[in-house]
């Protein structure tokens, strides 16, 4: 990295901390309304979770948490993000799905952290999820093709 690319993250992630401490004390409910807000607008995602979402949301904010702790250390993220994608790949995510959880989970953050939420927050989150979504998505489209390789040479 250089040094501008070091000091952007550096400060996106200073930026990602300072946000996630403003909604620390309403995360669960937080998590809660991310799912009633992604399934209310796009109910065709449903069938892919699980009936009882209790260990969904609780391996969605840990993500966010890692995504949080560790975005100054892409390598400490990047197998986890490979190992979701892959999972997400077989579940039939698509890229239009990551669109629609980045935008409720921008859209929660945001109403959540109220007026102190702010354009560079905003910004911090939008260059994050942009990592770990296209990561997992890089992942899922790897798994996609050996998948594909595995059925030809079958």
């Amino acid at each position: 990295m250089t040094d501008d690319q070091t000091m952007r993250v550096s400060e996106d992630q200073r930026l990602l901390k300072a946000s996630l401490d403003l909604v620390a004390p309403v995360a669960d409910e937080l998590i809660a309304s991310f799912y009633d807000r992604l399934f209310s607008t796009h109910p065709e995602v449903r069938g892919m979770f699980p009936a009882v979402l209790d260990p969904q949301r609780d391996r969605l904010l840990k993500a966010i948490i890692g995504l949080v702790t560790h975005y100054d250390r892409p390598q400490h993220l990047l197998p986890a993000f490979a190992a979701l994608g892959r999972r997400h790949q077989r579940y039939g995510v698509r890229v239009e799905h990551y669109a629609a959880v980045g935008a409720v989970l921008l859209g929660t953050l945001a109403e959540y952290a109220g007026e102190a939420w702010t354009p560079r927050f905003q910004g911090a989150w939008i260059r994050a999820y942009t990592f770990a979504a296209g990561s997992m998505m890089q992942a899922g489209a790897v798994a996609d093709e050996e998948d594909d390789e595995q059925r030809l040479a079958a």
